[in-house]
């Protein structure tokens, strides 16, 4: 074991590298799972991989990008000031824009009282979801979450040291009866005031491209009221990162709409996946006492997000632009979806089952439950020798879930590759299906 004893004034330290000194949230942090399949892509020569969720390359702004940067430093000031350091919270026109969008939108209920001080511009949503874990979990703290979940989030409320209960979710969401059982349950073990957050997608969710009902939204703030009402608030963490590429349009309102209060829910959204990825931006709106509290430890981070970024989507937002590229993006996913569901019925074994994509850009789909497509098991190696890379389903369970060490689904991305590719992944992986099924009957 590392570390000291003290012997009166007598020290005698037991530490060999600076390593050793790591904090226990250091500890906590260990490289996403995703990091060990993008190595499986880029270390197997003519590997197509379903499983990076990478936007569609063709359709990054490059002409818009091109626009605005030549405009903005056309004009020396203007230029300049884009070059300067920006404010922790954000550009405050940019704040201003983005409240009047999503006001017009319907993302608010007409009685919330919702301005620009309740906007924090953030690095990507990611770091919105970070910072929020970070402003209210404790070790021990509980999060609940649908099951299955995004798999990325679930390293951010590890190193937190939270524990994650994962809920059952089916074809129309998370089901808020079993949160509220789940809350019950915590409640008569003396530990609901444990419970921090429920972390929600609300639209073509990752991994499972579902959305959220609409009855189900309300009844799921309607829960959370009635615990804060007890005693007992619960911050409602919503992830509405695929919400503009959505295929059905208008989308329904999200749950943030709900709440005239505007007390429980942190709405977040990403410009990454509806913009760009290299912009780095996304954005948190919110009650203004956790904004403020978020912004002050984003002040510890980084003193805001890049001011260069945030002139450059400025501008475009302003331009409605971003709302003709969005439509794009819709009809390039959507062809793409449409192609692998074509594939899928045509080339799968009868056995296996997939969900319709609501939105984005993933598949799930779930073979019996006999078969494991863990990333050590018999389907996941089969695949890697038929020269195509799926996410096992187990990385996007929480823990605390059964499904985590044994799961029969995996998650299929199809936002990149060209429809070619994606058609002849498909095929490998059925191959890679049909012989580990013929295998174990």
């Amino acid at each position: 074991m590392n570390g000291k004893f003290i012997l009166g004034d007598c020290q005698i330290s037991m530490y060999r590298n600076l390593s050793d000194r790591f904090s226990l949230l250091a500890w906590r942090t260990t490289p996403p799972e995703i990091s060990w399949l993008m190595a499986q892509a880029i270390e197997t020569p003519g590997l197509i991989s379903l499983a990076a969720g990478f936007v569609d390359q063709e359709s990054l702004p490059n002409e818009f990008a091109a626009k605005y940067m030549r405009e903005m430093f056309e004009r020396n000031r203007s230029g300049q000031s884009a070059l300067q350091y920006g404010t922790t919270q954000g550009d405050l026109v940019l704040r201003q824009h983005l409240i009047e969008r999503l006001a017009g939108e319907g993302v608010f209920h007409p009685a919330a009282e919702i301005d620009e001080s309740h906007v924090l511009i953030g690095s990507g949503s990611q770091q919105i979801l970070y910072l929020a874990a970070e402003a209210f979990l404790d070790e021990n703290d509980i999060v609940l979450l649908e099951a299955p979940t995004y798999f990325v989030v679930l390293g951010v409320f590890k190193t937190r040291g939270a524990r994650t209960i994962g809920i059952d979710t089916d074809a129309y969401g998370i089901v808020p009866k079993k949160v509220e059982e789940v809350l019950l349950q915590l409640k008569a073990q003396a530990k609901l005031g444990r419970v921090k957050m429920l972390y929600v997608m609300s639209y073509a969710t990752n991994p499972m491209g579902i959305t959220l009902a609409f009855e189900r939204r309300r009844q799921l703030l309607e829960i959370l009221q009635r615990f804060r009402d007890d005693g007992y608030p619960i911050l409602l963490l919503e992830d509405a990162a695929y919400r503009r590429l959505c295929f059905e349009q208008p989308v329904m309102p999200p749950i943030k709409s709900f709440e005239a209060d505007n007390d429980l829910v942190l709405y977040t959204e990403s410009l990454s996946k509806s913009l760009s990825p290299g912009i780095r931006l996304g954005f948190g709106v919110g009650p203004k006492p956790i904004i403020d509290k978020m912004t002050d430890i984003k002040g510890n981070h980084d003193f805001g997000s890049a001011n260069l970024s945030q002139q450059f989507l400025k501008r475009m937002l302003i331009s409605r632009e971003f709302d003709a590229h969005t439509e794009q993006l819709r009809q390039i996913y959507a062809q793409k979806r449409d192609a692998v569901l074509q594939i899928l019925r045509e080339t799968f074994p009868a056995e296996v089952e997939w969900l319709n994509p609501a939105g984005g850009f993933y598949c799930w789909i779930t073979l019996p439950s006999s078969f494991d497509t863990g990333p050590h098991g018999a389907i996941f190696q089969q695949a890697l020798k038929e020269k195509v890379l799926y996410v096992p389903g187990c990385l996007c369970y929480s823990a605390d879930r059964p499904e985590s060490r044994h799961s029969s689904s995996m998650r299929l991305a199809y936002g990149m590759i060209e429809v070619e590719q994606l058609q002849e992944g498909c095929k490998r992986l059925a191959r890679a299906l049909e012989r580990s099924l013929s295998l174990t009957t």
